[in-house]
């Protein structure tokens, strides 16, 4: 096949190849949503994925130049000209969506086995966790009026930011220009993956210890809302959420054992003695609106010498605290 030739069924091509990209962008986008949830979706993706058709110029040195005439003569095994990005926060969504695209009937999901060689054969890719397909159609279909035959391929690519970012700086740097023999390049990029790797492994622990503290977070929230309902239900809590939440967070390292149980012991005892107190001192101390305001009173009984420790307001605050209880605060004690 000569190069007019290739360009020709390129041109011709080309529309039902952007069409089985806008497809596939359709089909896990929707994939992901229903799996993970819309907040997932927006929260995962870093970059809006859309597709990219390879240009004339790039095609003809890959099949001609690069690959010394390799895929001249077998114009489907240049399986990228079509291409997706999928760009996420962090690796462990790499797998999830991956898993999402390798399960779906839509299409048949082949691992890049030029990225594999690639990678087997380059040990300075920061791309070794990241994902790439080849997602073929199995059906033939219309999509955006144009017919997309059976056969037509597409690559998707899934990476970290990270990733991402590593990978355009070194891709240009290493592979698209005359440097690579410059020891000293390399082993800038080599210092710089290896910063990266770390990072994106940091990264990763933080957002797991973050969204364990949050499960925690709530299950608070939980139990006090529940006990001030049962034990205080003419008491009119705010909803002033976020300042409730950052309450609760600050005074959370103070809570210890059987905290729902422990709640409603106190408050089945103390609940008769702090109802009338709360509204008065909400009237000029808006913290006392707060569903939290009730873990403060339990937190003064409890742990009456570490809390003020904790305490993030004013100490006159804590003082009414002290007060309703009868107790008398112990920065005050001789």
């Amino acid at each position: 096949m000569t190069e007019q030739e290739y360009l020709d069924r390129f041109r011709n091509e080309t529309p039902c190849l952007r069409a089985w990209g806008e497809y596939v962008i359709s089909e896990i986008n929707s994939s992901l949503i229903k799996e993970y949830g819309q907040s997932a979706f927006e929260h995962w993706i870093k970059i809006t994925p859309a597709i990219r058709i390879k240009s004339e110029t790039s095609l003809i040195a890959k099949a001609f130049i690069l690959n010394r005439g390799w895929f001249a003569d077998i114009y489907d095994d240049v399986t990228d000209k079509v291409g997706i990005r999928y760009v996420l926060g962090l690796t462990d969504q790499i797998s999830k969506l991956a898993n999402l695209i390798k399960k779906s009937d839509r299409w048949t999901a082949s691992t890049s086995k030029e990225f594999d060689e690639w990678k087997r054969a380059d040990p300075r890719i920061f791309d070794y966790q990241s994902a790439h397909f080849i997602l073929t159609s199995v059906t033939p279909l219309t999509y955006n009026d144009v017919e997309i035959p059976v056969g037509t391929k597409c690559e998707v690519q899934i990476r970290t930011l990270l990733q991402h970012a590593y990978a355009e700086l070194s891709h240009d740097t290493l592979y698209k220009s005359n440097i690579t023999s410059e020891p000293e390049v390399h082993r800038l990029f080599a210092k710089s993956m290896a910063l990266m790797e770390t990072t994106d492994e940091m990264l990763l622990r933080a957002q797991t210890s973050s969204l364990a503290a949050l499960a925690n977070l709530e299950e608070i929230k939980e139990k006090l809302t529940a006990a001030n309902r049962h034990h205080l239900p003419d008491t009119n809590f705010s909803d002033k959420s976020r300042e409730n939440e950052y309450l609760i967070d600050q005074l959370r390292p103070l809570i210890k054992g059987d905290f729902g149980k422990n709640l409603n012991g106190f408050l089945a005892k103390f609940a008769s003695t702090i109802s009338d107190r709360i509204p008065t001192r909400a009237a000029a101390q808006p913290v006392f609106e707060l569903d939290a305001i009730t873990l403060v009173y339990y937190l003064a009984k409890r742990n009456t010498s570490s809390l003020s420790g904790r305490w993030p307001f004013e100490r006159s605050i804590l003082e009414g605290v002290y007060s309703d209880l009868g107790i008398t605060p112990p920065w005050l004690k001789d």
